[in-house]
């Protein structure tokens, strides 16, 4: 069983929620830039720039791996590995239901905890 089922069995969530839940993390990326530094490839100066030139009017439609290339701190390697990377960086079920207010920290601790002991029995 599945952590998200184990919510809906024990009445912690309604299967909607867990539903909801569920395409959030489907659609719901880190961004290109964070993963970059936590990869150490640009700086917090660096990203800063790429941000700022990403809101200029005439840059707008420019994605961050684009201006990123274009502003020489990364190659586009570097963006396509990133990219790659990305699409499998999701946020954790409980971290998403926590934040919809769907359930307390708390509740999702306590849950968590007898969820995984009732794993190992």
């Amino acid at each position: 069983m599945i952590f998200g089922e184990y919510l809906v069995e024990q009445s912690i969530i309604r299967q909607e929620d867990l539903d909801r839940a569920l395409e959030i993390q489907k659609t719901d990326r880190v961004p290109l830039g964070q993963l970059a530094m936590q990869k150490g490839l640009i700086n917090n100066k660096q990203l800063f720039r790429i941000l700022s030139r990403q809101r200029k009017p005439d840059e707008k439609s420019k994605s961050f791996g684009k201006l990123a290339v274009e502003m020489e701190y990364l190659d586009q390697g570097q963006v396509e590995t990133l990219l790659e990377r990305q699409t499998h960086t999701n946020r954790l079920l409980g971290e998403i239901l926590v934040s919809q207010g769907l359930v307390s920290q708390m509740e999702l601790i306590k849950a968590l905890k007898k969820f995984r002991s009732q794993d190992k029995k």
